[in-house]
């Protein structure tokens, strides 16, 4: 009996301060300061540090477009020459295909909205014949607003300013031409798609429907198929509503 009351005595004396004294000393939760049970510790927790991602609303872009336009419009003639009905009527334009080239520099706004200014110029649209060579091309600025969805769908509308040149040159008008440009409101929709090909950069297909008015053009020339004499007369060229379907394909730099 006496035997086991020491080994008790020696066991418990030697496994009570290894599991009471010496876990608490290598607890890693609690700073050396602390010295008593009931004060508290602190604990290091660890924050991931969120990096800015560049499609985040508040960014200023750039972006550089270019287009294949499908022009659609008509041409109206009058002129004072006897029998000009016959002669000069009216030429009909339908989807003829220009290319063209724009910038735009832009902001994103909060829920998903951004807008950007638009400077563009298209290529030159040549018609000849017989009588006379007929030519028109347009420069414009537009402002435009977006409403990016989460799939990289958009859809926008945008008016600005157009400056459509028309040109008419020939035979009739003793190798000289006739030139003339005039300021035409400009409206348009747009519909696209936007995919993130690298940090901040975007590549942007875009389908736009616009319109705007054409310019007129007064033109003096000689003609008398009657008598053969060249007489002056005037030839006066009205061109209505231009329609315009633009595809684009252009980048973007968010910065």
């Amino acid at each position: 009996m006496f035997v086991k009351k020491v080994a008790y005595a020696m066991f418990f004396a030697g496994f009570l301060p290894v599991t009471a004294f010496g876990t608490m000393a290598y607890t890693p939760s609690r700073p050396c300061g602390c010295m008593q049970r009931s004060a508290p510790c602190q604990t290091s927790t660890y924050v991931p540090v969120q990096q800015k991602k560049s499609s985040e609303p508040g960014e200023w872009y750039v972006g550089a477009n270019f287009m294949m336009n499908m022009l659609s419009w008509e041409n109206d003639y009058k002129s004072d020459y006897d029998g000009s009905d016959l002669m000069f009527s009216k030429d009909t334009y339908s989807f003829e295909s220009v290319t063209g080239f724009s910038v735009v520099l832009g902001r994103r706004f909060e829920s998903g909205i951004r807008g950007d200014i638009e400077f563009g110029k298209t290529s030159t649209f040549t018609d000849e014949d017989d009588v006379a060579q007929f030519s028109m091309d347009m420069m414009y600025v537009m402002g435009n607003l977006y409403y990016d969805f989460g799939s990289g769908v958009y859809l926008g509308a945008g008016v600005g300013a157009a400056k459509p040149t028309v040109k008419i040159e020939g035979a009739l008008f003793g190798g000289a031409g006739g030139e003339n440009s005039s300021i035409s409101p400009k409206v348009g929709a747009a519909i696209g798609y936007a995919a993130q090909i690298a940090d901040s950069v975007f590549v942007d297909f875009r389908y736009r429907l616009s319109g705007l008015k054409g310019t007129d053009l007064s033109k003096s020339f000689l003609w008398d198929q009657y008598t053969g004499e060249f007489e002056p007369y005037i030839l006066q060229i009205e061109s209505g509503l231009i329609l315009e379907n633009s595809v684009s394909l252009g980048l973007r730099y968010s910065f």
